[in-house]
């Protein structure tokens, strides 16, 4: 059958070489956010994840001759899970492969090749994309849900967080322009640092929140000082501010939800990547992605792109899968602080 796996662009060894540096350059181009869950390679498709909650401990002090103290043991729970499968294809009917092989010239065939080698690029970025958002998921929210094709995925890692990690402002919240927002951050700061004894490596909000920091009292006061009757500052000053505080870098999260299309289903459905009310505290180290094997990249990890042909009906494929799943390995890395009612996220 003249399909299209006998065509030199499409063979397994290209294809498998575009797939590596389309996602090669997927992987530069992602935001800082989800590179907090940076993925690992693996070999099985079932991962153990140790959730471990880990208290900052000192050597104790003993005298000459007496027993050291024990050390507490770290508190291990495990996460058994199944790894989860990406991926779509594209087919070319037999109308589309009588073009392919009948073509009117040599550019109008090198145009078609070009067109089917962009898609299969397309479908490889877009596999990448349904990775970091499940990364971004997993981050923000401390849950992975999933629910399409026939696939239904809920998993909640937010009962390893820490209780004290887990801030909710009932009353006296940041939509109080007077609110004392840099007293929270503090003390919130050094709840992380007794917790874990580090800082956090970055805050971040969004940027419904930042609009509400823009105008706050206390930040305006210590930026521009009360006499100048400022209202709000930019968002240098705040940076400004907040580093003078010794706060971790403060960055904002500018897509909250996204509004996806999964392949296969009828309509786009919008998930929540990251609450608009909510401050997250995170640290290098809370979890990766467990990249793993799939049957059509020979059992080695990683997104595979590949082309085959089918007699009836008569078709050509382009496909694409990968197998993975985030796991938040050190919940102790993150903390949450819900500062307003959600649907009061307003600048």
């Amino acid at each position: 059958m003249a399909g299209i796996t006998k065509i030199a662009e499409l063979k397994p060894e290209v294809l498998g070489k575009v797939a590596e540096e389309v996602d090669k350059e997927a992987l530069r181009l992602q935001d800082d956010f989800v590179g907090f869950l940076p993925d690992e390679e693996v070999y099985d498709i079932d991962y153990a994840a140790k959730i471990v909650r880990s208290t900052s401990q000192l050597a104790g002090m003993i005298g000459f001759g007496a027993e050291p103290p024990v050390r507490d043991k770290d508190q291990v729970a495990s996460v058994i899970g199944e790894l989860a499968k990406f991926g779509g294809k594209q087919i070319l009917t037999e109308n589309e492969l009588l073009k392919l092989h009948n073509p009117r010239s040599d550019s109008e065939f090198r145009s078609l090749v070009d067109s089917i080698i962009a898609d299969g690029a397309q479908m490889v970025k877009e596999t990448r994309d349904r990775i970091n958002l499940t990364k971004a998921q997993a981050i923000g929210t401390g849950k992975v849900e999933f629910d399409n094709n026939n696939v239904k995925i809920d998993i909640d890692f937010t009962d390893y967080i820490p209780e004290e990690h887990k801030i909710v402002l009932s009353d006296n919240t940041w939509d109080d322009p007077e609110h004392d927002v840099i007293g929270d951050l503090l003390k919130w700061h050094h709840q992380y640092v007794d917790t874990n004894g580090r800082e956090a490596d970055a805050i971040y909000l969004s940027r419904q929140l930042q609009a509400l920091l823009l105008k706050n009292a206390v930040i305006v006061n210590e930026a521009a000082g009360t006499a100048t009757g400022r209202e709000r500052v930019n968002s240098n000053e705040l940076n400004s501010v907040l580093d003078g505080y010794g706060l971790p870098p403060v960055r904002i999260i500018n897509r909250t939800k996204s509004r996806i299309k999964p392949y296969g289903a009828a309509d786009t459905k919008e998930i929540e990547v990251f609450p608009e009310n909510r401050v997250v505290f995170v640290g290098e180290g809370v979890g990766t992605f467990k990249l793993g094997p799939t049957v059509e990249n020979d059992f080695n990890p990683g997104i595979v792109l590949q082309a085959y042909d089918k007699r009836e009906p008569i078709q050509s494929i382009l496909r694409v899968v990968a197998a993975g799943f985030p796991v938040i390995e050190n919940p102790n890395l993150l903390l949450y602080a819900d500062v307003i009612q959600e649907e009061g996220a307003e600048g």
